[in-house]
């Protein structure tokens, strides 16, 4: 190659460089018009304009008809069949259980093929349990029990011998699994998260991975549908940054920053498909607003820890039976509420927010802390805590409100599962 073809190269090379440093300038210009823009129309928030609200509840007191024991270590995750009558919970001493939520009684057990189990959903005919966890793999199990209904068919074939419940083993992630879903309406497709960063869209009728999302810079740590079209979903990381997304392309159609400093930990669509919450590390939840593409509210762990302390909640560190007083608890519990703070951020397996759910209307967000075995009941307009749930003896690490709404169901790190109603 002579001279001239290597000159002619270096200036088309600098041309084109100098074209793509004003393109960049050009994008990062437009951002920051674009978050003024935004910014000068957040004139309010939901907090703000709750003067306005016609009626203010004062307090919810959810009533625990039931505790599920049969467990021999952490109960993961949980999900309502369809029905509203019968519940899936998974739990890392290796197996699936299906109860009856109206008289306790088992109805199935199910052996897992990946033991390490995190979070499991149930298809919308409630034929099929997805589970995810360490072993990488997304696993579908088929299941006796109708979702419909509560006819049972037996799990044991002709000869006797149990059926195997195993239906598919969907292969793709290369770190752990930490979320999954059916996809609203969908007994078929299931979204998955991972530590990989990355999520991936699987159809157990093609028997395979459909389509795989990008955008995250960290590890995925939860996903939520959106429960009003099949097309939508959410995910968040530790990136700080919650990503919304639709199936049928490859990129995220909108990002949020949902924390400054630390991890989203969890996320969840609120129940008419335009908004969804984010919880981050540090106890803080944000409600972010599809149509106003932004955060409308903030719901900060100070009002968690003040009620707490009003109402005689200890953290699971201090079990109140070490007290011999309420002052005395009350005493305790404000001289290690700073140090609480600090003591968690440390600590890796110790988020500030562990679980979400919202009630059928939405006007109630129920939440599960890290410091706390209660589960607190907020008001998602005024943000103030009209109850908890409190029949835990250790952290809560799954919330779920039935289909109808009659029924909430809380799993716990103490290898119990609470069915709650009013």
């Amino acid at each position: 190659m002579d001279s001239q073809a290597v000159a002619q190269q270096m200036e088309i090379s600098k041309l084109l460089n100098k074209q793509i440093n004003v393109a960049q300038m050009e994008c990062k210009n437009l951002t920051i018009q674009l978050s003024r823009i935004k910014q000068n129309g957040r004139d309010a928030t939901l907090q703000s304009l709750a003067n306005n609200c016609g009626q203010s509840l004062s307090t919810v007191n959810l009533r625990r008809y039931r505790t599920l024991k049969g467990h021999f270590d952490k109960v993961a995750d949980i999900a309502w069949l369809p029905d509203g009558r019968h519940i899936v919970s998974a739990s890392q001493d290796g197996f699936l259980l299906v109860w009856d939520s109206t008289n306790g009684f088992k109805k199935e057990l199910i052996e897992l093929d990946d033991p390490w189990v995190m979070c499991c959903d149930v298809s919308h005919d409630g034929r099929l349990v997805a589970t995810g966890g360490l072993e990488n793999a997304c696993i579908v199990y088929k299941m006796s029990i109708k979702g419909t209904g509560p006819q049972q068919q037996s799990p044991l074939g002709a000869d006797g011998s149990r059926k195997s419940s195993l239906l598919s083993v969907f292969k793709g992630h290369k770190e752990y699994i930490s979320g999954l879903s059916f996809l609203a309406g969908s007994s078929s497709q299931i979204v998955t998260c991972s530590g990989d960063r990355s999520s991936i869209l699987w159809d157990t009728t093609k028997g395979g991975q459909v389509s795989t999302f990008y955008g995250h810079l960290g590890d995925v740590l939860s996903l939520s549908p959106n429960p009003t079209d099949p097309n939508i979903f959410v995910t968040c990381s530790c990136d700080r940054r919650a990503l919304l997304w639709d199936k049928r392309s490859p990129v995220s159609v909108r990002r949020y920053v949902s924390a400054d400093n630390c991890d989203a930990s969890v996320v969840r669509f609120f129940p008419d498909g335009h908004s969804f919450a984010c919880g981050s590390d540090d106890g803080t939840i944000k409600l972010f607003d599809l149509r106003s593409d932004g955060d409308i509210a903030t719901y900060g762990i100070e009002n968690v820890r003040q009620y707490a302390m009003h109402n005689n909640i200890a953290p699971i560190l201090m079990s109140p039976k070490s007290f011999s007083s309420n002052e005395e608890a009350k005493i305790a519990m404000g001289s290690i509420a700073g140090s609480m703070e600090s003591s968690l951020e440390s600590s890796i397996d110790n988020p500030g927010v562990i679980s979400m759910s919202f009630s059928k209307s939405g006007r109630l967000m129920l939440t599960s802390y890290a410091e706390y075995s209660s589960v607190m009941i907020t008001d998602t307009i005024t943000g103030q805590i009209l109850g908890s749930m409190g029949g835990h003896s250790d952290v809560v690490s799954s919330i779920c409100v039935s289909d109808d709404g009659l029924g909430v169901a809380t799993g716990s790190r103490d290898y119990t599962v609470n069915i709650w109603s009013v």
